[in-house]
């Protein structure tokens, strides 16, 4: 801001200069009224001892519309506001309440119908086309928090493996999957001590698949070692699912390796006695512990 000044001595002596400063934080004006004695504003600070009456006003905008809502707010609005944020607390600590049966697994499990094959449980389908067990940059391994822990689970059924075999199904590779795997369930068992963890033997495979059903043996081995060292459920699939080759029975499957809706119904009695009851039913089915 430019001030007038006074040709005696350059300056605004006896002026009274107001300044109005914007104060952004406030949206107010303050203004300033500075008795000046001569020179400039700086010079009569320092040599002449600067007078100063500063007469604040100062208008809070915030507080003035604060009063303002204040007045405008309908009663019927706000409580209804506030029903509103109590069910929402309401619908976390239920939502904390209901526990989950975890399916977890690759294309298999993917094409698992839920809803259709479990109508009276809260089971939520964790299958991934293509899926590894995860020794890679993928899999199992480096999904189970949106996988697992964070769908509140109370049992989790585990397949997975047979398309770590699909890419490389030597020996060596049969160990490297089955420690990614115990691994898996290490974890699981860690962070969610109560879970009920099932595994699941893989399936045996058919037609040009086939040559992968040797080493789906082996590792099938290590798994239900694995849920014996853990102490873990084994549901053997394998044997309710494969022919008398060991293969994949051609009822159960569309090319070898994906299944129908007839294996799906097997699989899905297969279950049955590892999950929880249902008030008012009883529980039918295949038993498969071996």
């Amino acid at each position: 801001m430019i001030f007038p000044r006074n040709p005696a001595n350059g300056g605004i002596r006896g002026s009274i200069a107001p300044l109005f400063y914007l104060t952004l934080h406030t949206n107010s004006f303050i203004p300033f009224f500075i008795l000046n004695t001569g020179g400039n504003i700086m010079e009569t600070a320092i040599s002449q001892g600067m007078i100063c009456l500063c007469i604040g006003v100062i208008f809070f905008a915030p507080v003035a519309k604060a009063k303002e809502k204040k007045k405008e707010e309908n009663p019927v609005v706000s409580k209804w506001v506030k029903h509103y944020y109590n069910r929402v607390d309401q619908f976390k600590k239920e939502n904390a309440s209901l526990k989950n049966i975890v399916l977890l697994g690759d294309s298999l499990t993917e094409g698992f119908d839920v809803k259709k094959y479990f109508p009276d449980h809260r089971v939520l389908n964790r299958g991934i086309v293509a899926d590894h067990v995860g020794t890679g940059e993928r899999g199992v391994l480096k999904r189970l928090d949106s996988s697992v822990f964070d769908c509140n689970p109370s049992h989790v059924f585990l397949l997975i493996g047979v398309n770590d075999l699909g890419d490389d199904n030597s020996p060596e590779a049969v160990l490297k999957i089955s420690e990614c795997y115990k691994k898996i369930c290490e974890k699981i068992l860690k962070k969610e001590p109560e879970v009920k963890l099932v595994l699941q033997a893989c399936l045996p495979t058919g037609r040009k698949y086939a040559r992968l059903n040797d080493s789906i043996t082996e590792l099938n081995k290590n798994i239900k070692k694995i849920a014996g060292e853990l102490g873990l459920e084994y549901i053997d699939l394998h044997k309710l699912m494969r022919d008398e080759n060991g293969e994949l029975k051609e009822e159960y499957t569309r090319e070898g390796l994906h299944l129908k809706p007839e294996a799906y119904e097997v699989w899905r009695k297969a279950l049955d006695p590892y999950l929880p009851p249902v008030m008012g039913t009883k529980r039918t089915g295949i038993t498969s512990r071996d």
